[in-house]
């Protein structure tokens, strides 16, 4: 046999459980899924600004190895520069050497030349005297020039 429902007895409970629903809802759902939609707000935010962070850092990153790569091209630049000036300048000088030595080898060739003739023209009277001398010493007799 069935129980019988007492209809009053369900329309307290379905009233009480309809109070108890709106308490709940008032006091915990509604608090709860606030503090859950909160937490999931902070947390996309902070995975935001993490990820915007992120991409500042790459950003300067990239800024830095570009200006270092600039530097780097800089600083070659100024050493190929000195590079080039240190040899225009060691050519200047030894261009400079060159013709010093030129100069001083033409000085040197003409007091050469100046001694030998010279020398010549003091030797030139007394090289028929040391030529009969030889010859009298090669043949064994006395030699009238």
């Amino acid at each position: 046999m069935l129980p019988s429902i007492n209809i009053y007895l369900l329309v307290i409970q379905g009233v009480i459980f309809l109070i108890v629903l709106w308490f709940l809802n008032r006091n915990l759902f509604r608090p709860l899924l606030t503090i859950l939609h909160e937490r999931d707000e902070r947390t996309e935010g902070f995975l935001q600004k993490s990820s915007e962070m992120g991409e500042k850092a790459k950003e300067t990153f990239a800024e830095y190895e570009e200006k270092l790569r600039q530097a780097r091209k800089e600083t070659l630049g100024i050493k190929k520069k000195y590079i080039l000036e240190g040899a225009e300048k060691r050519e200047e000088i030894f261009g400079k050497v060159r013709q010093e030595i030129s100069v001083f080898l033409e000085e040197i060739r003409g007091k050469i030349s100046e001694e030998t003739e010279s020398s010549r023209k003091a030797l030139y009277p007394q090289t028929e005297t040391l030529g009969r001398a030889i010859a009298e010493k090669v043949l064994g007799r006395s030699v009238q020039i």
